[in-house]
C-alpha cells in the first residue's frame, strides 16, 4: 500500500515542536562542531509572515532568526 504524502498545510500544523540536535556524522563534515535546530514548519511559516509585503527574505536570514531565537549555532 502507497503511503500518502502529506500536503504543506498539513506539515505546518502538525503538533512539533522545533529540536536543538548536536551537529555529528554526516552534517560534521560541512558544519564543523556546535548545534543545529530543527524548527518546527509553523515557526518558518511565522517568520516569513513577518517579511512586510514587496521585501524579501533569504533563506540564510531565515536560518539566522531560527538559529539565535534557540541558542543554536545554525539553523
Amino acid at each position: 500500500m502507497a503511503k500518502l504524502k502529506k500536503t504543506w498545510k498539513q506539515k505546518l500544523h502538525e503538533d512539533r515542536k522545533a529540536e536543538v540536535v548536536e551537529i555529528t556524522g554526516n552534517m560534521s563534515q560541512k558544519w564543523r562542531t556546535g548545534t543545529c535546530v530543527l524548527p518546527a514548519p509553523i515557526e518558518v511559516d511565522e517568520i516569513m509572515r513577518m517579511v512586510p509585503s514587496g521585501k524579501l527574505i533569504t533563506i540564510n536570514q531565515i536560518r539566522e532568526t531560527l538559529a539565535r531565537r534557540h541558542g543554536a549555532t545554525i539553523g
